[in-house]
């Protein structure tokens, strides 16, 4: 939240949050404090989260948590595997 200051000292309100973790208990509870705290949007994020199917499953647990509770504006996954995977699974995930 200090960036987000930072941010509003010098009038820049074009930004987006984005909070990431390998703990995906830890990056629900980090993106559940900055929701309650700002009204900024936020970019829902599961960083290095392994290759699949462990990362897609955590991936979809964090994720999914998250989009369940009214919590975050866009995604991204992101997976020890080719890019075309991590939006294969982000689309997945989105869709269900």
């Amino acid at each position: 939240m200090r960036h987000v200051e930072i941010c509003d000292e010098f009038n820049f309100k074009d930004i987006v949050i984005s909070v990431k973790s390998t703990d995906t208990k830890l990056m629900i509870e980090a993106y559940r404090l900055v929701a309650n705290r700002t009204d900024i949007p936020l970019a829902s994020w599961s960083d290095g989260s392994g290759s699949d199917p462990s990362g897609t499953i955590k991936s979809s647990v964090g994720i999914g948590t998250l989009l369940a509770e009214g919590i975050g504006d866009t995604i991204r996954v992101s997976l020890t595997d080719e890019p075309v995977k991590e939006v294969e699974v982000g689309k997945e995930i989105y869709v269900h």
